[in-house]
């Protein structure tokens, strides 16, 4: 999964049904959330071209995993489909 940027996980995260808003506050972020589950995750607002950061990718799995959204393979599958 390395070179996967924050554009193409936005991509994933969106299509496993998590919405997403932009906070401009100090420091900013988009803040994803999946509104059956009410399981939420916090990324900095990076640009959408660059790689994602391993800490960044591994809270993504933990969360969707930990709230049965996606188990770390199906995830590393959808990641796949878009690089």
């Amino acid at each position: 999964m390395n070179g996967i940027t924050y554009r193409e996980l936005d991509r994933v995260l969106r299509s496993l049904g998590l919405t997403c808003r932009v906070l401009q506050q100090e420091p900013a972020a988009r803040w994803y959330e999946h509104p059956e589950t009410g399981a939420i995750v916090s990324l900095p607002l990076l640009p959408e071209d660059e790689p994602v950061f391993p800490n960044h990718l591994a809270a993504v799995r933990a969360t969707l995993d930990i709230y049965g959204i996606a188990d770390p393979r199906e995830l590393a599958a959808e990641l796949q489909k878009t690089s």
